[in-house]
């Protein structure tokens, strides 16, 4: 069976006090993991059961309260990387230079954004993230509405003129 990491007297203090407090769902878990094995000297197995988690994870919160103390409890930190690339007023920085150019009316290419992130970025950066950039923002793709090509022009002139006699 593995060791475990000493907890520091400090540390049992700080939970004691941890302990009157009144807390959600979840930092209670995380307080069990580590009050269960300072007053009830379970085994890291025996709180994984009680608790219904995966013994690694109790492992590491209590790790965790070590190096941190009760903000292990209460500051619940997530994995993965941070996949922003740009701020939000980064973004907004970005797409202000194109906003004039779309607010008379030329023709806005996403391409001529993607090449203004990547120059700003250093690097290469897919299409999509573009169009994320811009529905995050906001922008919208507008085009005129698609005519048929083998619609009948007099008939949709007669319609109109015949549509604005009666109304």
């Amino acid at each position: 069976m593995r060791k475990s990491i000493p907890i520091p007297e400090s540390r049992i203090l700080e939970l004691e006090v941890f302990r009157k407090k009144k807390w959600p769902g979840h930092e209670i878990q995380r307080f069990l993991c580590v009050w269960l094995r300072v007053n009830q000297a379970m085994s890291t197995f025996d709180i994984a059961k009680v608790i219904g988690w995966h013994v690694n994870t109790v492992r590491i919160i209590q790790r965790d309260f070590i190096k941190r103390g009760v903000a292990a409890f209460t500051e619940l930190t997530r994995g993965g990387r941070n996949r922003a690339l740009l701020t939000p007023e980064e973004e907004k920085d970005l797409l202000a230079s194109f906003e004039k150019s779309a607010e008379q009316g030329t023709l806005l290419v996403a391409n001529d954004i993607k090449e203004a992130l990547e120059k700003r970025l250093g690097r290469k950066v897919h299409k999509t993230t573009v169009y994320r950039i811009l529905h995050r923002n906001g922008w919208r793709k507008v085009v005129p509405r698609p005519n048929h090509p083998k619609r009948d022009k007099e008939a949709v002139e007669a319609f109109k003129k015949g549509a604005s006699q009666t109304g």
